[in-house]
């Protein structure tokens, strides 16, 4: 079972700036959207990724926890991404 997609990242960059014309969000959620897609090249393009959250609050400066969840939510809402909520193990 393949689980990647082959991704055109001109055209996904290309269609993420076009939208954000009718569907803008904050910079934040701009600044994470883009990092997840950078890593998700390094992926080879996983259809599903994991990335902690103190990956994502050390590429940015000045972002906390809550401004994480709050621009992460911005994309769940405007449909950038879809998220699921790891599950963490005893």
């Amino acid at each position: 079972m393949n689980n990647k997609n082959i991704i055109d990242i001109e055209k996904q960059l290309s269609e993420f700036y076009s939208t954000l014309d009718y569907k803008p969000i904050s910079a934040n959620a701009i600044s994470i959207y883009l990092i997840l897609l950078q890593i998700n090249c390094k992926t080879e393009w996983l259809k599903e990724f994991k990335v902690a959250n103190n990956v994502l609050i050390s590429k940015i400066k000045k972002l906390n926890l809550s401004s994480l969840q709050r621009a992460r939510n911005e994309l769940i809402i405007n449909k950038y991404i879809i998220y699921k909520k790891r599950h963490k193990s005893k």
